[in-house]
């Protein structure tokens, strides 16, 4: 499931990635610039899928797609058209719902069973 996101305000690359980095904890991403853009480019609208979202971002009519990854030639594809592609790798992009999903699984099951969110699962790949 991904979500389709209208700003309120555009907003440049730069600032989006600070932000996903602060949310996600992460130090670093992956950035593939569309065809034509800077760092500066405004970003109005956002397509995103936490773990691979390719097969869900492709053709949506957005400016940026935000996932966690995506082959080599999907990234080239969106690219080509001039959208660009933030990879935070796959289980990061799953970690920032989870505080949010464990709340709504409480509701769900009227806090009748412990939820535990793990403190030492990290994703398996390093930059070395």
């Amino acid at each position: 499931m991904g979500r389709l996101c209208t700003l309120y305000e555009p907003a440049p690359v730069s600032l989006l990635i600070e932000r996903l980095k602060s949310h996600l904890k992460l130090s670093h991403i992956r950035l593939a610039l569309g065809v034509g853009k800077s760092l500066e480019s405004s970003v109005k609208v956002v397509a995103l899928c936490a773990g691979s979202g390719a097969s869900i971002l492709q053709g949506t009519e957005s400016d940026l797609y935000v996932t966690g990854e995506m082959s080599h030639h999907e990234v080239l594809d969106a690219v080509s058209r001039g959208i660009s592609v933030i990879l935070c790798e796959h289980s990061n992009t799953e970690r920032g719902f989870l505080l949010k999903l464990k709340e709504m699984l409480a509701v769900h099951f009227m806090d009748k069973i412990n939820i535990i969110i793990s403190e030492r699962d990290r994703d398996p790949l390093q930059v070395a």
